[in-house]
Order: structure tokens, then sequence, then C-alpha cells
């Protein structure tokens, strides 16, 4: 029996070594030069190499039947090896097959920005806990049974100790099934002073490259119990808001002279409005007055004109219509805001084509930027503090 058993300890660890550097090799190779890139996965991810470990074990667990004596303890030892061996690479190959599949979904164009990580991680957990059961019963000599009622004993125990690890696996499928988060999503958390994109969502975490390019890891289940903001909806609509306002010094806001109205007219993109608002402001005024009258200084407060605020906002909105890198089909408006200390406020509301950062800014840069040099022609200067321009 001593020697049967030494030889069948040579033929299985000559297995091992056959599947270790010959059939381990072969198959390498013969996936590099399929065509097929499923193969190259299972090879990247160590499917063949822990799959073939099956072999020598199951020589080992077959021969040892056949070897030793019926209710040996030797039988008992080797049997419970075995049992052990089975569970790590049955652990091992399940891992391998979970990391083939994950890397199939983030290739996949449809898939791979769903936020499946953590839901892998919570699989592969599971057969750590199934693995850890049956060698805790294989070395112990206990029914696997005995085993989870000793754990339910010590639930609440268990619960504290991985409260992380299961509020991360609920908050990872709210997450996914929700789609509140994707890899690649630009989100914004104040609270944890992160602004960047997705990196990773993992088990129990998210990882945000911030802009600054720090690192923000922030608990997955802080995302469900508090708000965030996901910028994902403003590249998706293929708009980004412009909301920036002009200043204006209200000391500069006045009525437009005639010879103003007369020059402002011939600014192509500003005619239409001129055209229209000059008839219906002549219309109103014959109809006050009487055909003929000429309008004085005294009329200029006791009926409607034309301002060079007023014109100017429309100029603004008109400018915006001519600009083909404005969002047409969105909202587009001039508007002043309540007066303040600091000037008349007169925002910009609207939204650019391009969502790009760099493009955006620069969109957004070019239309204050004419908007800021047009200002004189109307008679209007923006709001700076007094002390400033002594400066």
């Amino acid at each position: 029996m001593d020697y049967k058993f030494l030889l069948l300890l040579i033929v299985v660890l000559l297995v091992a070594a056959l599947c270790f550097f010959v059939v381990n090799p072969i198959a390498k190779r013969i996936a590099a030069k399929t065509p097929n890139k499923f193969d190259d996965l299972l090879v990247e991810k160590n499917f063949f190499s822990r799959a073939t470990q099956f072999f020598p074990i199951a020589i080992f667990s077959a021969g040892i039947v056949e070897i030793l004596p019926a209710g040996s303890a030797l039988l008992d030892h080797c049997t419970r090896l075995s049992n052990v061996c089975l569970a790590l690479v049955g652990f091992a190959v399940g891992c391998s097959v979970l990391d083939v599949v994950e890397a199939l979904n983030d290739n996949h164009q449809k898939t791979k920005n769903k936020p499946l990580h953590g839901i892998f991680q919570a699989i592969k957990l599971f057969f750590f806990c199934v693995c850890a059961i049956i060698i805790v019963s294989q070395v112990s000599g206990k029914s696997p049974v005995f085993i989870l009622s000793a754990l339910g004993a010590a639930a609440t125990v268990l619960m504290l100790i991985f409260r992380d690890s299961i509020l991360g696996v609920v908050s990872g499928i709210q997450i996914n099934i929700s789609d509140l988060l994707r890899k690649g999503d630009w989100i914004e958390i104040e609270r944890h002073h992160a602004d960047g994109t997705v990196i990773d969502i993992t088990l129990t975490s998210v990882k945000v490259r911030n802009w600054d390019k720090t690192i923000s890891v922030i608990p997955a289940y802080d995302l469900i119990t508090n708000s965030f903001k996901n910028w994902r909806g403003m590249e998706e609509s293929g708009g980004r808001r412009i909301k920036r306002s002009l200043l204006i010094d209200q000391q500069s806001i006045r009525f437009l002279t005639p010879e103003e109205i007369e020059r402002l007219s011939k600014i192509e993109i500003l005619k239409p409005y001129m055209d229209e608002k000059r008839k219906e402001l002549a219309e109103e005024f014959a109809a006050k007055y009487g055909e003929g009258a000429e309008p004085s200084e005294l009329d200029m407060v006791n009926s409607r004109h034309l301002t060079n605020v007023g014109t100017f906002r429309a100029y603004c909105t008109a400018y915006l219509r001519s600009l083909e890198d404005v969002a047409q089909n969105m909202t587009l408006m001039t508007r002043q805001l309540p007066p303040s200390p600091e000037g008349l406020p007169l925002e910009i509301y609207a939204f650019t084509n391009k969502t790009e950062w760099i493009t955006y800014e620069g969109i957004q840069s070019d239309i204050f930027d004419h908007l800021i040099a047009v200002l004189p022609e109307f008679g209007l200067t923006l709001f700076q503090y007094a002390g400033y321009l002594k400066k």
C-alpha cells in the first residue's frame, strides 16, 4: 500500500507539472494565434491555468479510494485534503469566469459604463463564503449545516464586521437598477469636495478623479442616502448652459437719441428689431398726439421710447441667435435681474452645442468678449468700483 500511495503521489505531481509546463503554454500559443478575443481573455484571466488544476486533484481523489483501505484515518485525511483543494480551485475558477464576464462587459459598447463591478465583487464574496464554509467543514469534520447554524448565531457580529460590504452590495444593486451612476459620469458631491469623473464603482465605494487630478473615495451607500449632482444629462442632451451676467453701470442707462436710433438701425442683426420698434412706437405716438406731431423732450417721459439697455438686450438675443455654436432649439434669452449696488445684471441664458469643457469655455468667452466690446456702441458701461478704477 505504501508504494502504491507513493506512486500515486508521483503520478499526481507529474500530471500537475504536465499541466503547468505543457498544457498551459500550448493553450496560450493557440489563443494568441486565433483571431477570437474570447480565448485571449480566458488566458489573461488565468482560467486555463486554474481549471487544469482539477486534473491532478481528481486523479488523487479517485486513486486514494482504490489504494487506501476503507475507514482508515489516512483515507479520511486525504479525502478532506482533496475536498479542500477542490473547493479552493473551484473558487479560483469561479473568480476567473467572473473576471472574463466583467471584461466582456467592459468591452461591450452598451454596457461598459454600467456599474457592475460591485455586483461581480459581491458574487465573488458569496463564492468565498461558500468556499470558506466547505473548508471549515472539512477541517473540523462538522457538517456545513452545523457551520451555517453557528454563523447564524454570530450573525449580529458578522453584520457589524461586514456592515459596509452589505450596505455597498445593496447600494450597488440600487445604483445599477436605477442607472444612477456609470463609469465616466461627471458627478459633483459638495460634502465630500468631490467634483470630477467616476473611474471605478466597487462593492463598497465609488472612486472619483477630481479635476485637480486628486482621487476621492466615497462610500457607495452614501450616494443612495444623500444627494449628488450627475452631469450626464447635460452631456446626453448635447447642450451645456451659459448663465452669466454683465453688470451694467446704471448711471449709463438712458433713452436713445434719434441719431443713435438711426445708427443702430444699420446693424444687420438688430435691424428687424429696430424697424419693428420704430413702427410700433410711431403708431402709438400718432394715436396719442395725432398725425404729424413731433416728439419733444417731455414726450420722452410721457410716452414709450427706446432705451440703450433695452436695445442692447435685444442685440444680445439677436447675436446669440446668429451663432452656430449656440443651441437654437433650447432656452435662449437675455434677461434683467434685480438691480443691485454692483449694477444692473444683464444675464445671458443659453446653451452651447458643444459640451466639452475646453470648447464650451472658449465659446462662452468669445460671446462675452464680443458683448463687452460692443457695449460702448449703445452708450453703456460696465460697473466697476471707483477705488478699483483709481488703482
